[in-house]
């Protein structure tokens, strides 16, 4: 798999562009079992970690209301992760934007349960990070249909170009969202995707999701790429940065 022209151009100038069904169904669904399998308590998860959502009392499905699972971990201690970080068809897409020698810098599995499925404001990811050059890839991966109803991505196109925003804490250290700028509708846009399809996001993009509204999961995969030659722009990086090396050549003194 590789951008089109139109597509390259469109990630520079937009910070964003959505592969359509770039996974096939079968790769879905072994995630999203995986996925079930560790909400559901049938597998335990040692090397990552897990949240559940604010109001998890009043959540009547199965399993615990996971919010997100997080960590690199997750690829070191899970083969149906790693199998998915290291997909060629995401791999080529990346090694399009980022070069030959990657790490990865996160992975996070996006839940929204039915009905409890709290917003995400918005926030750039960049904002979570304190490396240079500040250009990871953050890749998002459809697993259940995403729809406006259920906590589709929503970005402000071109938002990228504006730099690193302040951004304040709200609950928890990881839980932020932008300050001294705000968007409306008519600075978004709504990106409903369907399961297999890929959206490559710039990490200085402004989004965010809305809440599920709906008796449905939606479900997504987060990886994110950076180049290898990453480094700290801070003596003391907050503990949950991680990396692992993904292709190419490795650097020393780098993240």
């Amino acid at each position: 798999m590789t951008l089109t022209d139109a597509q390259f151009e469109q990630y520079q100038r937009e910070g964003y562009v959505v592969v359509e069904d770039l996974l096939p169904p079968e790769t879905v669904e072994r995630v999203k079992t995986r996925l079930r399998e560790y909400v559901t308590g049938e597998r335990t998860e040692t090397e990552f970690g897990r949240m559940l959502e604010p109001n998890a009392e009043t959540f009547a499905g199965d399993g615990d209301p996971v919010r997100k699972f997080e960590g690199v971990g997750m690829v070191r201690e899970d083969d149906v992760f790693h199998d998915l970080a290291f997909d060629d068809a995401i791999l080529d897409v990346i090694h399009q934007l980022q070069g030959p020698n990657l790490k990865l810098l996160r992975s996070a599995a996006m839940l929204k349960p039915p009905r409890v499925g709290s917003e995400k404001k918005f926030h750039q990811d960049a904002a979570y990070y304190p490396i240079h050059p500040m250009d990871h890839v953050t890749v998002w991966i459809a697993l259940d249909e995403a729809t406006t109803d259920n906590g589709c991505m929503q970005v402000v196109p071109g938002g990228h170009t504006d730099g690193l925003l302040r951004h304040e804490t709200l609950e928890y250290d990881t839980d932020i969202t932008l300050t001294g700028r705000e968007y409306g509708s008519d600075d978004t846009v709504a990106l409903p995707m369907t399961p297999g399809s890929v959206l490559f996001q710039h990490c200085l993009l402004p989004h965010y999701t809305a809440e599920n509204t709906t008796d449905d999961w939606r479900r997504a995969f987060i990886l994110s790429y950076m180049r290898s030659r990453s480094r700290f722009t801070e003596a003391n990086p907050p503990e949950w940065v991680d990396s692992l090396h993904v292709a190419g050549k490795q650097f020393p003194g780098c993240v």
